[in-house]
């Protein structure tokens, strides 16, 4: 299709690189579908994740920049190699409702990863899809972004839809009931689109905080809520935030919210983020080692999505560098991706002891008054980072650089922090030396004696 051709090219030049390109060239157009939804095809579950995690937004963009529409990107899986080479020949076996609702064929109950962060929304989320309208109406599911909130949702419309396929679910983001309702006004046709909504058996609703301040928008949606609600039909609602938090929405919709069962995701622990990238590597018979999945898992604590698309990037470029997955290529691929924890009480000692360890220099080099480009060089990184992660002033730093200046101090931070504007070497090597704290810190933990 050619506007996928435009998008691919545009895609191409953004991200100028050769991992980058031979991702995009492996996937395919496939079918337009209700003139709104682009399906692409990829041969594998780690191509169609990259595509998700790296690409689908900026394509959604050029997209409607190019056509000025707005288009929704899926990408489906070829099972096979002659389906991947013959897509315009491929059938799909997913419901006519499951399509038309652009439902993701991997948010269902069987791939949901339950921990104590998550385990309540589980279970009212399965308890919902199993009897619909007769529980927790409306389910209202809310937390920060990336924690599995429209996974849990679209889990309920999947299971209703393969269980009960005489139910009529609808699963919508609140910016396509938005724009539907808009364009129904603007075609005169307000009553097919009341028609469509109350007639419905589910009604399910992701993202509803983009609901606030839509006046005309947020009167249709109460009293279709509030016909659905009256007929025992079952509503299901995700937010980033609890009902009461929500603005510009009418105290009335606020105690509907509230009136059924309103409950949290947390941000996932430790064990449960192991437990999703061990999930994802045993579907996709992937081999990554224990060290790999902890240091992933250790350092991707608040969002999913990242954590997922860490493990996506790390497979994708072992693949196409025909590199064994380790712990050093990890830190290498995912320097974008994990921020290196600087430890608390950092003392200035324990930033000239890295930094001399690095450069290969001796500690005194550091304090002294020496001028070669390698030293000086060390000593500017060294007193940027005393800067940055001491709460000593800069006279107390430079006393313990040999008696330099604070001024000197000022001047070799600000030349470190403009070099990490404009050089990419320099930013890595100050990662590289803050991973030298955090290994640090870590062989410390490991030496701690265990109680018994």
């Amino acid at each position: 299709m050619q506007i996928w051709d435009e998008i691919a090219k545009e895609l191409s030049r953004s991200f100028d690189s050769d991992l980058n390109r031979a991702i995009l060239e492996k996937i395919r157009f496939k079918e337009m579908q209700n003139e709104k939804t682009i399906v692409l095809v990829a041969p594998d579950p780690l191509t169609s994740g990259w595509f998700e995690a790296n690409y689908r937004q900026m394509a959604e963009a050029l997209a409607l920049q190019l056509t000025g529409k707005s288009y929704t990107f899926v990408v489906e899986i070829a099972p096979t190699q002659s389906l991947y080479k013959k897509t315009t020949e491929r059938v799909s076996v997913a419901s006519s409702q499951a399509i038309s609702n652009n439902l993701n064929p991997k948010y269902t109950f069987e791939r949901f990863v339950v921990g104590p962060n998550n385990d309540f929304a589980h279970a009212a989320a399965l308890q919902v899809a199993q009897h619909p309208g007769t529980n927790y109406n409306p389910l209202f599911i809310y937390g920060s972004v990336a924690l599995g909130k429209t996974h849990l949702i679209q889990a309920i419309a999947h299971y209703i839809i393969t269980h009960s396929p005489e139910k009529k679910v609808r699963y919508v983001t609140s910016e396509v009931f938005a724009n539907e309702f808009i364009e129904s006004i603007a075609k005169k046709n307000t009553e097919h689109f009341r028609s469509r909504y109350r007639n419905l058996d589910v009604l399910i609703i992701d993202d509803i905080q983009f609901f606030q301040g839509k006046e005309s928008t947020l009167e249709e949606f109460f009293h279709t809520f509030n016909t659905l609600l009256h007929e025992k039909k079952q509503v299901v609602f995700a937010c980033d935030r609890p009902p009461q938090h929500l603005k510009n929405i009418s105290d009335r919709l606020i105690t509907r919210f509230n009136s059924g069962l309103t409950i949290k995701i947390e941000v996932p622990d430790m064990e449960t983020r192991m437990a999703i990238l061990r999930s994802r590597i045993e579907e996709e018979n992937l081999v990554v080692p224990t060290d790999v999945i902890r240091y992933i898992a250790e350092h991707i604590d608040t969002d999913i999505r990242n954590l997922e698309g860490a493990l996506t990037k790390l497979v994708a470029y072992s693949n196409l560098r025909k590199k064994e997955i380790s712990l050093d290529l990890a830190k290498e691929v995912l320097r974008d991706k994990i921020q290196m924890e600087v430890p608390r009480n950092l003392t200035v000692t324990d930033i000239q002891r890295a930094v001399a360890k690095y450069f290969n220099i001796n500690i005194n080099d550091l304090k002294s008054e020496r001028r070669l480009e390698n030293i000086t060089y060390a000593r500017h990184i060294a007193m940027y980072l005393a800067k940055e992660h001491t709460n000593l002033s800069l006279t107390e730093i430079g006393s313990l650089f040999g008696g330099k200046a604070h001024t000197t101090v000022m001047r070799s931070a600000d030349k470190i922090e403009k070099m990490m504007k404009t050089r990419k070497k320099v930013r890595r090597e100050i990662e590289d030396i803050i991973a030298l704290f955090y290994e640090e810190k870590s062989a410390k933990k490991e030496k701690e004696p265990t109680a018994s």
